[in-house]
């Protein structure tokens, strides 16, 4: 069985822009947590109805692994209300 891990993490609360320094903790968070690779994509993004530059970040893996721990740091570094987690079983084929 393998995962798709989806995690939602809004811009800068003051600015809501994502700025280099903090694409950086982002970036490095994701190398520690799946250093067999992610995807990482800059977009638009709506929380409680305010528009904001927002990241998504996609991994897939291949055992369900605790997130939970990780995230809530990077939630605190980053100074976020919220950080949203969606994991998914998938049928998974490289090709």
């Amino acid at each position: 069985m393998h995962y798709r891990v989806d995690i939602c993490i809004g811009s800068d609360n003051d600015s809501r822009r994502i700025c280099k320094s903090y694409l950086k903790k982002v970036r490095d968070w994701a190398n520690v947590t799946f250093p067999d690779g992610y995807t990482l994509v800059k977009v638009e993004g709506c929380y409680r109805g305010i528009s904001e530059d927002s990241i998504l970040l996609y991994a897939f893996l291949s055992h369900d692994m605790a997130l939970r721990d990780q995230l809530e740091k990077l939630k605190r570094e980053l100074k976020q209300e919220a950080i949203l987690l969606v994991k998914s079983s998938v049928d998974l084929d490289v090709i």
